[in-house]
Order: C-alpha cells, then structure tokens, then sequence
C-alpha cells in the first residue's frame, strides 16, 4: 500500500516531466532504451537534465518523472547528477501515450496532494533559451489554472513550419491577463496554410506543455476521456513500489486498458476549459538532426562536430560520433552520426524523414 505525502502550499506548481519516447528521431545516438532525452551532447547535459534545471530555478517542487521502466535507472542516475532529489517516478508498464501519462500525473498528484493541487506537464526533449520570459508565462498560467482553467502553451511561430500543430487564440481572458481563450487548434498545415497563420499573427504552435489543477483537469477527463481517466486511476491506486525508493510501477492491467491517444486529440481539442498563454522563450522541440544542428555550437563554418572528428570543404553540416575517427571531405548540408547502433548518412534537410528509413 501507498502512503502519499502530506499535501504541499497550493502556490508551489508541481512539475511533471514525460520522459517517453522511442529513440528514433535521434538514431543511431538514441535507441529504444536511451531516447534523445538522456543523451548528453548538449554541452555535456541531457536534455531530461536540461528541464530538471528549469523547473527547479522555476521554484517549483520536486518533480514528478513519467517514463518507461526500461528508463528507470537513466532517471535516477541523472538527477543525482546534477543535485536533484525528493522526486517521484512513476514508471509506465508499456507505452500509452500522453492521455494515459497525463490522467495517472493528476491522478497521483490529486492523491498525494489533493485536487486543488496545480500541476505543470513538460516534455523532457525541449530546448528554452529565455528562461526568464519562461518563468513569466509560468506566473501566469498557474494563476489561470488555479482558478480552474486548463493551460496550454503556445510557442509564438518565427517561420511557416509545417511540423508542428498551431492554436488560434481568440479574445483575451477578461480574469487573467496574459492568457487567451483558444479559438480553435489546428492539426500540422502545409506550407500555404503555415504562411497564413504566420502572416495572421493569431496563431501559435502548440508546445505540449500544460498546467491545470489536477481536480479540474480530472473533472474535464470525465467528460471526454472516461475509459482513459478511470484506467489511470486504477492504475495509481494499484501502483506498487518498485526497488528504488521513491519509484512505483503503475499496476499494468489497468494501465493498459488506457487508450492509446494523445492528450490533444483526448481532451484538450474538446474541452471548453482551456486558455492559452502566448511564449515567447527561444523554444526548440529537437525533433530531428536538422533541429539539433540550429542548437549545437558549430564552427565558422557552421559545422557542428563532436567526438574524433575531421571535416574539409565541408560546410553547414552535423558530424559525430561516439568512436570511430570519421572524415568527411567536400559535401555541405549533411548528416554523420556514428554509434554502436549504426550509422546515419543523409541530407539535413532530409533528416526530418528519418523514420522512413528505419
């Protein structure tokens, strides 16, 4: 049996960070069993790491970890890395995708703190370079979730892109400065369509980033996600302490009676609850090697090149590897990734494609 902690000061977020994921946007560095989130190649940190940090310079509490139990070990190992304790891991029997993990987030932070309780849910594989304005639009959007609102974040857009999704924002919220009630989401556009909302100037991409309070979010679940809500309920309620302390394994038969979906497509497209609150933060989801090579130091050049590495005439390009010398002479705009796991050779402007090919 659970015995959850005793309940926290309503104003201090709780955040949860979704650590899933299936190593194949960043192969042959990531794989099944250490996706892009625990690699360290951005400036000797992991991302997963990255946000830990975030959240707690956010004054947040200590994080709530979802993730695969194939990862377990990889949490555990990289918070105490860089000094972070006191967190939970809740460890998901197989993949449900983001409803599930979401609904067990509330549901155990309901439990362990109560339903007025506000929680923050972050991808582990983001990059924010304005920590500051970062904070601010946190201020803001725990404020509307602790009066009831669910809170998505949406990433104001520099460029047409057409891999993300985008929010329309309607009129400003009349009680909570800063936030917006949401007019409509919409689903990745092709190019003519990212060039109008761009143009627009009401559109924002859609972060995956999300506050609310874990009894309103609950309240809402009811209504457009039942099946989903009540497995994850049963599953926290089952959940067993796994060998680490701190660490539970959500009871797989309940867990697995979850649909597959994501949180979007579940709830948050459906709910007449949820606001917006437009951020401006230097945001980069690092969904490929071409999104990597934007973040990573390069050379005068625009090379970005770790491990034994050598490049010649060769410009705007990614080259690493984790063991054997590589040398890449006279071709510009590529990818070189070098891993135990295999090799990578493409076009950068081809690596969003990957999944094609593996």
């Amino acid at each position: 049996m659970i015995v959850f902690k005793a309940k926290i000061e309503m104003q201090t977020m709780v955040p949860v960070i979704l650590c899933g994921g299936s190593g194949t946007r960043f192969w042959p560095a990531s794989t099944d069993e250490a996706p892009k989130q625990f690699l360290s190649i951005w400036q000797g940190l992991s991302l997963f790491q990255i946000t830990a940090q975030r959240l707690a310079a956010a004054g947040s509490s200590a994080p709530l970890i979802i993730c695969n139990r194939l990862h377990e070990a990889a949490v555990r190992e990289q918070l105490a890395a860089i000094g972070i304790d006191g967190a939970v891991t809740l460890l998901e029997p197989e993949r449900r995708d983001s409803a599930a993990a979401i609904a067990a987030a509330a549901a155990w932070v309901a439990r362990s703190h109560g339903p007025g309780q506000v929680l923050g849910v972050f991808p582990s594989d983001q990059l924010i370079r304005d920590d500051a304005a970062f904070r601010q639009a946190l201020a803001v959007a725990t404020a509307a979730a602790a009066a009831g609102d669910l809170v998505t974040f949406g990433i104001r857009p520099d460029r047409p892109a057409t891999e993300f999704g985008y929010i329309e924002r309607g009129a400003p919220c009349a009680d909570q400065a800063g936030a917006y009630h949401v007019a409509s989401f919409h689903e990745k556009p092709k190019l003519e369509t990212a060039l109008a909302y761009l143009a627009s100037g009401q559109f924002d991409w859609n972060s995956g980033m999300f506050v609310f309070a874990a009894g309103a979010f609950m309240a809402e679940a009811a209504d457009y996600m039942p099946g989903i809500q009540a497995a994850a309920d049963e599953a926290v309620a089952g959940a067993k302490p796994a060998a680490q302390p701190g660490t539970y394994l959500l009871e797989p038969a309940a867990f697995r009676r979850a649909e597959k979906t994501s949180i979007d497509y579940a709830l948050f497209e459906r709910s007449r609850k949820v606001v917006t609150v437009p951020l401006d933060c230097g945001w980069n989801d690092l969904g490929n090697w071409q999104a990597a090579h934007a973040e990573l130091e390069k050379d005068g050049a625009r090379n970005v090149m770790q491990g034994d590495v050598r490049v010649l005439a060769c410009r705007d390009s990614i080259v690493l590897t984790d063991g054997l010398p590589v040398r890449v002479l006279g071709v510009d705009g590529i990818a070189v990734i070098v891993s135990a796991n295999g090799v990578l050779v493409c076009k950068l402007d081809d690596a969003v494609r990957l999944k094609e090919v593996l």
